[in-house]
């Protein structure tokens, strides 16, 4: 009997095979990768992270800032201003048919309360821009990346100061309006229902 690579062999014949080799088991197999489990998590973490962040960003691209939610339309106020309008000769078919479809429709916007003409606690009107760093140091933000919020006459708003971000829900209007000059000086109105600090 000869025994060669594993085999037995007897008068010149194969008789039977044996597996000499040793098996990993499962944990050897796995041990490479449970070593570097903290790589794994770090990928993990990474994959999850950007990709909410991808998906919000293609999800804001896709639906042009509004999302839709129990009848109410939630909307970037950063995405409603971003087409070119000249103040004028500028016409409300100059904005886009996807904005001009808000108009009369209950809307939700966040953003920086800019107030003109009042000094006190509450304001009879004030502007909601995205960016009040631009107001401040890149000039005053174009007038279509305005919305004029025009309370009922008989209530106020709660005035809030310029580097408080604000919840703002209520009726937006998309109409030209132009002041004596001819100078177009709204595209976007709201008559506020209610203005709360974001929490």
């Amino acid at each position: 009997m000869q025994e060669r690579e594993g085999s037995i062999q007897v008068n010149g014949e194969r008789s039977m095979e044996v597996d000499y080799a040793v098996k990993p088991s499962i944990g050897q197999k796995l041990h490479p990768v449970l070593k570097n489990w903290r790589l794994m998590a770090f990928i993990g973490f990474f994959f999850v992270v950007f990709g909410a962040m991808g998906y919000k960003i293609f999800s804001e691209v896709v639906n042009n800032g509004i999302h839709v939610r129990a009848g109410v339309s939630e909307v970037n106020l950063k995405a409603l201003g971003q087409f070119p309008f000249d103040d004028q000769t500028g016409k409300v078919t100059d904005v886009p048919s996807t904005y001009r479809a808000l108009d009369g429709k209950k809307v939700a916007l966040q953003g920086f309360m800019v107030v003109m003409n009042s000094a006190g606690n509450t304001a009879s009107d004030c502007q909601l821009v995205w960016n009040v760093q631009k107001c401040c140091f890149g000039g005053p933000p174009l007038i279509q990346e305005r919305v004029f919020l025009v309370p009922p006459s008989d209530r106020k708003l709660t005035r809030y100061d310029m580097y408080t971000l604000v919840n703002v829900t209520g009726t937006l209007r998309v109409k030209i309006e132009r002041n004596d000059a001819g100078t177009v000086c709204a595209v976007y109105t709201m008559v506020p229902d209610s203005v709360t600090p974001v929490s």
